[in-house]
């Protein structure tokens, strides 16, 4: 008795294309010019069938996160420090977390300096005058001449992400420890191969006849009678149907003009600043003394080339530099040290949004009046879960007279509630030096608990008299960033700014 057996044209095609061994996916679909999402459901419906056997092969791929990719371009943070220190021999910490001869930034040097004393690359020993200095160990020097195994394992992955399972052995313990610095990343990939069966084996030998498959009939099919000879496909209403990205705009950015439109909402008038800043805006404006540890390189990004802006000893200058140095008529005693112009015109790359509060004031001095400023800031600092180098901010200033701190209280909470219905906020007492009475605003994250998301208060007579403002003015600035984490159900602030694919097209749409 003849058997017979149903199959599309498509399903026959790979059927024919298999041999008697494996073959992957990728080699079916150059023989038969299918595509590969083609092949792996017609792969599913034979193995139905029982034409074929699936056989799934789990490999974890590992590659190099962004971070990683810096160290492998430029060294890891330990690794430099210590060429560094093997070539100038003892170094003072606080030395060498001020100069710039080795070529890191201070969150860099912070990092290196933790890593090689946890290697035990280097010794911590008090001179008579109690400053500690840091000695490299013999350990230190072997590992200053050969390259260390994490250093090898970067460069390899800088050239092609590596499979975890064919890892050489002597690397393992070098990923282990470069996962827990998040300078890895790792993605499960499922590989398939097919082989025949002995029904598919009969199927292709000839020994089982093949009747056509179809999913629909067309109009020859039916005025030809051809209809009653082929077999129609049953179909499978419960089947999932094909995933569909659709496009949507970046989480983040979404995020922040849902900000912009709900703070224009509450009556504001949005302002904007430069991102390269003279001083005098981000600081001396601010009643922040030039000595402030702020102001330092460590705090604060310096320009190189233009150094200082133009900016003249004007009368608006003349009564900042009369506060700083004796209080001028503001009551204040100021901070009693000769106030510099020339310090004053530095350029920095803006460290916060409250510049363009000073320069508001400066161009309106009518009250009432609100203004906001939503945009980015720049400070060094080390990344971390809470922590960015370029951030946002929600700056903010309310001007009226009779203003107070029971005011400023109710606008910051109706801002965080507005933008995250149903949070959590809660105030303690501050200290800025340019406002007084000073409040830090923090808010509830569903895993990291209260968080700080921004600092406020009301400005001090030192910084609005210069100005010639004379009623109230509220100020804050909000990182907006971590308000996102807590709306958007972020733990990590890198997050926002994730290029992963998986991430950005699971995320919700709100």
């Amino acid at each position: 008795m003849n058997q017979s057996l149903t199959l599309f044209n498509t399903e026959e095609n790979v059927l024919n294309s298999l041999k008697d061994d494996l073959m992957d996916i990728e080699s079916i679909a150059k023989a038969t010019q299918l595509g590969i999402a083609q092949i792996n459901s017609i792969a599913f419906s034979l193995q139905e069938k029982g034409l074929i056997e699936i056989i799934e092969e789990k490999s974890t791929f590992i590659f190099l996160s962004d971070e990683g990719k810096k160290y492998a371009q430029f060294k890891l943070p330990e690794i430099r420090l210590l060429h560094y220190l093997c070539k100038t021999g003892a170094q003072e910490i606080s030395e060498l977390l001020q100069t710039q001869d080795h070529g890191m930034e201070k969150a860099e040097v912070t990092i290196g300096l933790n890593w090689l004393k946890k290697k035990k690359w280097v010794t911590l020993e008090k001179n008579k005058n109690g400053e500690t200095f840091l000695i490299v160990t013999e350990t230190g020097k072997e590992v200053a001449l050969d390259p260390c195994c994490e250093e090898e394992l970067l460069s390899l992955l800088a050239k092609s992400d590596l499979v975890l399972e064919k890892m050489p052995s002597k690397n393992k313990k070098s990923f282990t420890e470069l996962r827990k610095r998040k300078l890895l990343k790792e993605k499960e990939i499922t590989t398939r191969k097919l082989c025949l069966t002995e029904l598919g084996k009969q199927v292709v030998t000839g020994e089982i006849q093949i009747l056509k498959e179809v999913s629909k009939l067309t109009r020859d099919d039916i005025t030809s009678g051809r209809w009653k000879s082929v077999v129609l496909k049953p179909y499978n209403v419960t089947a999932p149907p094909p995933t569909i990205y659709l496009g949507k705009k970046q989480p983040f950015l979404e995020f922040l003009e849902e900000v912009r439109r709900a703070v224009i909402g509450m009556g504001f008038q949005e302002a904007k600043g430069p991102f390269v800043e003279m001083e005098f805006w981000n600081f001396d404006a601010l009643f922040q003394a030039q000595d402030h540890p702020a102001r330092e390189i460590h705090d604060t990004y310096y320009l190189k080339d233009p150094k200082y802006g133009d900016l003249k000893l004007d009368d608006l200058r003349k009564k900042v530099k009369a506060t700083h140095e004796t209080g001028w008529t503001t009551g204040s005693r100021g901070w009693r040290y000769p106030w510099s112009l020339k310090r004053a015109s530095r350029l920095i790359l803006r460290s916060q949004t409250t510049a363009v509060s000073m320069r508001f004031l400066h161009e309106h001095k009518t009250p009432p009046l609100k203004m906001f400023c939503l945009d980015r800031n720049w400070r060094p600092d080390v990344l971390d879960a809470t922590h960015a180098i370029e951030f946002f901010q929600l700056e903010g200033i309310v001007g009226d007279r009779n203003l107070t701190l029971k005011h400023h209280l109710g606008y910051l909470k109706q801002i965080v509630v507005e933008l995250i219905p149903g949070a959590k906020v809660k105030f303690k007492p501050g200290y800025f030096p340019f406002t007084e009475p000073s409040v830090e605003v923090f808010a509830h994250h569903p895993k990291l608990g209260w968080i700080e998301v921004g600092g406020s208060g009301i400005f001090r007579p030192e910084v609005v008299r210069p100005f010639n403002v004379d009623f109230q003015v509220l100020a804050w600035g909000i990182g907006i960033a971590r308000l996102a984490m807590i709306y958007l159900g972020y733990n990590d602030i890198r997050d926002l700014y994730s290029e992963n694919l998986d991430l950005l097209r699971n995320k919700e749409v709100r």
